[in-house]
C-alpha cells in the first residue's frame, strides 16, 4: 500500500508540475510590427523548455500558403505582405516542461512615411531640440532614445541619431541632432622665430571647416592645423562651425636670420597622483622665457604668461609650452603634454584558458618601459618584449613591471588551462518503480543545467523518460542524455519504519522484510548524532536495538542499505529512518 501511494504521489506531482509550467505567463516576442518587412519571432517559453522535441509556429497568415508555418526553430521569420491583425500561435513539446501552447494577437501596419528634415547642428554643449513625429490617432509611440517619452514629441538633449516607432513600426526617416561646443579660437601671440625653428598653428574646433590665408592669399591647406615655415608672415584662419557660425583669428609669425639653438622640453610625461613636477627649459643663450598652458580639451582656453622663469612648477595636467628668447634676437618653442594617471591600477586576476587559445595582457599606461617575466619562460620573442601588451600561450606564472614617467606599476597572475568538457552520463538503465536513481555526470565543468531547468551536478530520477544535461566551462558547452525505465519488479526491498526489541518474539529485529536477489549487501545504522552503532553484510541478520550488548534509548535512528542487483549490475543505495519502541 505504501509503495502504491509513493508511485501515485510521484505521478500526481509530475502532473502538477507540468500543469503549473503550462499555466506560466509565457509570451511571444516579435522584432517589428511592420507589414512588408521580415519579422523575427521568439518566445520566453524557451527559457524553461530548453530541450524541445517539437516546435511549431503558425503565423495566422493563411494567404502566405506554405510559409504560414515554421517547424523546429526557436527564432522564426515571417513577412506579412498585407497589413492587419493576425493570431500567432506556438506549440512546444519538451521532456521537462511538457506540452505548451501560446497564442498572441498582433497587428501589423505599414510604415508611416515621414521626413524629419536635414540633420540639425546646435551651438552649445547643452540645450534642447524638439522633434515632432506624425500624428496618428490612438497610436503608441516608441522613440529610440533612453527616455520614457511615449508621445509624438521628443525633447532631445544629447547628440545622437533619432527615429520613432508608431504602433511598433519604425517611420521611414531618421535625423541626426548634434550639439556643437562653441569654439574658443585662439592662434596665439605674434612671434619672431629663429632660423630653422618649427611652429604649428592650431585652430581645432568641433564640426568645423577651415580656410587658411597667408598675407592675404588663400592657402591650399584645409586642416585644423597649419605648419608654419620661413619666411612666415600674417596668418588668418576662417572657420565655419556647424550650428555656431563663422569665426576668424589672425597672428603674425616671422623668422629671423639668427640660427636656432637646440631646444627640447623632453617627451610627454605621466605623473603619479598629486605629484608636483618641475619643468625646466634648458637652452643655450636664453635671455627670456614666456610659459603658457592649456587644458587637454580642445575648447579649453589658453593661459598666457603663467611664468617668466626658466623653470615652472606643474601640479595639473595639460599642455605646457615655452617661448624662449635667444640673445634678444628671436624665439624657439617646445611643448610637453603632462598627464596624471589618476586611480588607474593594474588588476590582473588568476584565470584559466582553453587549449589552443591565447590570453592577451594589457598593462598600457602610455610610453614607458615594460618588463615581463614568466615561469616557466615563454618564447624568446615574448620574454624580451618591451611592449605594454603580452601574449600568453601556455600555463604558468606571469608578472610585469611597468615604468611610465615617474610611476612604477607591478602585477602578476597565474594561468592554468582547461581541458575539454568530455561530458558523459551513465548508460541507459532500468529500475524498479519506487526506486530513485541518482544521475551523476562526468565532465570537466562546474555549471550544469538539466532538461527541466534544474541546476547542479546531481539529479534524482524517479520516473521513466529521457534525461538530458548541458554542461559548460570556459571552453564551451556540451550536452548528453540517457534513458531510464522504471518497471514493475518481482522483488522490492522493503524495511519497516518501526520495531519493538522487547523480547516477545514479535518484531524484535530490524532487517529487510524480504531478501531480494542481491549481492554486496550492507546495512549501516546511525544515531541522531551521526555515530555508527550497527553494521552488517547479512540481509538475514537484523539489529536488536543494542550496542555492545547494552539497550539503546527509544527514538529515531537512520539507516543506509547498499547492494548490487545481479540482473543489471547496478549499485543500489537506499536510506531511511526507523523508530525504536519498547
Amino acid at each position: 500500500m505504501k509503495c502504491f501511494f509513493k508511485i501515485l504521489f510521484f505521478f500526481c506531482s509530475t502532473f502538477a508540475v507540468e500543469k503549473a509550467i503550462a499555466q506560466m505567463p509565457f509570451a511571444i516576442q516579435h522584432s517589428s510590427a511592420c507589414a512588408g518587412t521580415s519579422v523575427i519571432f521568439n518566445s520566453t517559453v524557451f527559457e524553461t523548455a530548453q530541450f524541445p522535441s517539437q516546435i511549431i509556429w503558425n503565423f495566422g497568415d493563411t494567404a502566405s500558403g506554405l510559409l504560414n508555418t515554421a517547424k523546429d526553430i526557436q527564432q522564426a521569420n515571417h513577412i506579412y505582405n498585407t497589413p492587419g491583425t493576425y493570431i500567432v500561435s506556438l506549440h512546444v513539446v519538451d521532456i521537462g516542461a511538457g506540452t505548451i501552447d501560446i497564442t498572441d494577437t498582433i497587428t501589423f501596419v505599414l510604415s508611416v512615411v515621414h521626413n524629419f528634415g536635414p540633420d540639425v547642428f546646435l551651438c552649445g554643449d547643452t540645450g534642447t531640440y524638439i522633434l515632432n513625429a506624425p500624428i496618428v490617432a490612438n497610436a503608441i509611440y516608441e522613440w529610440n532614445d533612453d527616455t520614457l517619452t511615449k508621445g509624438p514629441v521628443l525633447a532631445v538633449k544629447e547628440t545622437g541619431t533619432y527615429t520613432v516607432k508608431i504602433n511598433g513600426c519604425q517611420v521611414t526617416d531618421t535625423i541626426g541632432v548634434f550639439f556643437t561646443a562653441e569654439p574658443n579660437l585662439d592662434l596665439g601671440r605674434d612671434h619672431v622665430m629663429c632660423q630653422g625653428e618649427q611652429i604649428s598653428l592650431n585652430a581645432t574646433s568641433e564640426n568645423a571647416t577651415y580656410q587658411w590665408l597667408l598675407n592675404g592669399a588663400v592657402l591650399p591647406e584645409t586642416q585644423s592645423q597649419l605648419n608654419v615655415t620661413a619666411p612666415g608672415g600674417r596668418y588668418i584662419v576662417n572657420i565655419n562651425v556647424a550650428g555656431c557660425g563663422a569665426y576668424s583669428d589672425t597672428v603674425n609669425i616671422n623668422f629671423s636670420n639668427y640660427t636656432a639653438p637646440p631646444f627640447n622640453l623632453g617627451p610627454d610625461t605621466l605623473l603619479c597622483p598629486k605629484e608636483i613636477f618641475n619643468l625646466t627649459a634648458h637652452v643655450s643663450g636664453a635671455t627670456g622665457y614666456a610659459w603658457s598652458s592649456k587644458g587637454l580639451n580642445v575648447n579649453d582656453a589658453v593661459n598666457y604668461n603663467i611664468d617668466n622663469d626658466s623653470t615652472i612648477t606643474i601640479n595639473n595636467e595639460g599642455r605646457y609650452w615655452a617661448f624662449v628668447n635667444i640673445a634678444k634676437q628671436c624665439e624657439v618653442v617646445d611643448t610637453m603634454i603632462v598627464r596624471y594617471r589618476g586611480n588607474k591600477q593594474l588588476n590582473f586576476n588568476d584565470t584559466s584558458l582553453c587549449l589552443g587559445t591565447t590570453l592577451v595582457l594589457d598593462a598600457d599606461f602610455g610610453t614607458g618601459n615594460y618588463k615581463w617575466e614568466s615561469i616557466p619562460p615563454q618564447r624568446d620573442d615574448q620574454n624580451n618584449t618591451n611592449q605594454s601588451t603580452y601574449f600568453i600561450y601556455k600555463p604558468g606564472f606571469y608578472a610585469v613591471t611597468a615604468t611610465v614617467g615617474h610611476c612604477i606599476f607591478k602585477d602578476s597572475l597565474n594561468v592554468v588551462f582547461n581541458d575539454t568538457l568530455k561530458l558523459s552520463l551513465p548508460k541507459d538503465t532500468a529500475l524498479c518503480r519506487g526506486e530513485t536513481f541518482i544521475i551523476k555526470p562526468i565532465a570537466n565543468a562546474a555549471d550544469y543545467k538539466w532538461q527541466d531547468g534544474t541546476v547542479g551536478g546531481l539529479y534524482s530520477a524517479t520516473a521513466s523518460g529521457l534525461y538530458s544535461i548541458t554542461a559548460q566551462n570556459g571552453c564551451g558547452t556540451d550536452t548528453a542524455q540517457m534513458n531510464i525505465v522504471f518497471e514493475s519488479c518481482p522483488c522490492t526491498l522493503l524495511l519497516p519504519n518501526a520495531f519493538t526489541p522487547n523480547g516477545d518474539g514479535v518484531n524484535d529485529n530490524f532487517r529487510p522484510l524480504h531478501a531480494c536477489d542481491m549481492t554486496d549487501y550492507s546495512m549501516t545504522i546511525f544515531n541522531r548524532y551521526g555515530e555508527k552503532i550497527y553494521f552488517t553484510k547479512d540481509p538475514l541478520e537484523g539489529w536488536n536495538g543494542k550496542i555492545k550488548g547494552s539497550l539503546l534509548n527509544m527514538g529515531g535512528y537512520v539507516w543506509t542499505v547498499i547492494y548490487t542487483k545481479p540482473s543489471t549490475k547496478q549499485l543500489i543505495q537506499k536510506q531511511g529512518s526507523v523508530l525504536l519502541l519498547r
